[in-house]
């Protein structure tokens, strides 16, 4: 999850554009690693819980992210 935003950041920081334009850009990515941040411990949970199946697993994680 966060290797991708990772991955986002480098790609700004050398990429040829102005400062102001990455700026910009670092501060969608930081919108994005706020949202992604609020999942991951409902995720995490969700993922770990032996108790249900893959489906139940699909659906709660579905739901808590707003798709469903």
């Amino acid at each position: 999850m966060f290797a991708a935003l990772e991955a986002e950041f480098n790609a700004i920081v050398t990429d040829g554009r102005s400062i102001a334009e990455k700026l910009e850009s670092l501060i969608g990515l930081h919108a994005k690693s706020a949202v992604i941040t609020s999942y991951a411990p409902a995720l995490t949970t969700i993922v770990e819980d032996t108790a249900t199946n893959t489906e139940q697993k699909v659906t709660a994680i579905l739901t808590a992210v707003g798709k469903l």
